[in-house]
């Protein structure tokens, strides 16, 4: 069998998606403002801008799931399809060298 040519640096897409998933997976709200919130309980406004807050912190969590895991485990299946992809099509074709050095 003759030797294949690989023209994708999994590597590289390998270490982005890391990247990524690193990046999400640290970011998070500190929770002391949640301490505090009963200070602003006292007006109409307060209690709104609370329930704000706390939706704030509820989809920090989900965005935080998402970037850090649904995110990479989509790009990594993503990436093992482009290969599976590559080699499907690679292995149907034949090339015939004319003239030249081998």
């Amino acid at each position: 069998m003759a030797e294949r040519e690989v023209f994708m640096d999994t590597n590289v897409f390998t270490s982005i998606v890391d990247d990524i998933q690193n990046a999400a997976a640290s970011c998070v709200l500190s929770d002391e403002p949640l301490g505090i919130m009963n200070v602003m309980e006292g007006t109409d406004v307060g209690r709104k801008m609370n329930e704000i807050l706390k939706k704030v912190y509820k989809t920090q969590d989900l965005y935080r799931h998402e970037t850090a895991d649904s995110l990479p485990r989509a790009l990594l299946t993503l990436k093992d399809s482009m290969i599976e992809q590559d080699k499907i099509i690679s292995d149907s074709l034949t090339v015939e060298k004319i003239g030249g050095k081998q």
